[in-house]
């Protein structure tokens, strides 16, 4: 099985993440997990515990909901006189794929990501949305193995240049919340976004979303993440209505 690097330096890399990082050792499980690609355990399967979560989807998930909750907190607390429109895109410009995929270089996650050699060959340890999904990965992990006090120390470390200029981060435009204002401002119409394809194996899906507007479509997006292409389509609309 080709992977990324061996077992044995793996584990030295993840051992020193968490020795620089200043985690409990307890944290390496759940570590591991969240730096294993869901291809890894479609090819190798073996040697898994079947109690333990088999690849970092999970935690992908729920590190997204602990990012945002405490980039929102920093935000609320550091920004007293910005309202909630402009705590929004703070919000969205600090936990973008962006963001995260160079937090993730940063710490240099691709030299400890388990991959299937199908992935690995189509660059999946380069691809940002793969390195993102990892980096909230890892921050769901210390949540489940240290708690909430520890992730959010992490997060703030981590993220603490991106925290202080959001506005710096390549590719942070929030075309979503830009269309909330401006629809706010119109009508109160709230945009819904409806998944129409996701076509493609893992490695390599292609997701299109929907934008509706009054039960009216009115874009398409189309992107390597469901997220992405939710901006896409956004911004569509906003270049039709001269807004972008």
């Amino acid at each position: 099985m080709q992977t990324s690097n061996s077992n044995s330096s793996r584990d030295e890399l993840l051992e020193k993440f968490i020795h620089d990082e200043n985690l409990p050792s307890n944290v390496l499980t759940q570590l591991s997990i969240a730096l294993t690609h869901k291809s890894f355990t479609n090819e190798f399967r073996s040697g898994i515990d079947p109690n333990m979560d088999k690849h970092n989807q999970r935690l992908e998930f729920l590190g997204d909901s602990v990012l945002g909750l405490v980039v929102a907190n920093y935000f609320y607390r550091k920004k007293k006189k910005t309202a909630e429109g402009g705590l929004t895109r703070l919000k969205a410009m600090a936990v973008c794929e962006s963001a995260l995929h160079s937090i993730a270089l940063e710490l240099k996650l691709s030299s400890m990501l388990r991959m299937g050699k199908g992935e690995i060959a189509t660059g999946g340890l380069t691809r940002a949305s793969n390195l993102a999904d990892a980096m909230e990965a890892v921050i769901g992990a210390i949540f489940v193995a240290v708690g909430f006090e520890a992730a959010e120390e992490f997060v703030v470390k981590r993220f603490h240049r991106i925290l202080e200029h959001p506005e710096t981060v390549l590719g942070s435009k929030d075309s979503k919340s830009a269309l909330q204002e401006y629809l706010a401002k119109r009508n109160h119409q709230r945009p819904e976004y409806q998944l129409i394809h996701a076509e493609g194996p893992d490695h390599d899906k292609e997701f299109t979303v929907a934008l509706f507007i009054g039960g009216e479509k009115k874009s398409e997006g189309v992107a390597r993440t469901r997220k992405q292409a939710e901006q896409n389509a956004a911004e569509a609309y906003l270049n039709q209505c001269g807004k972008a």
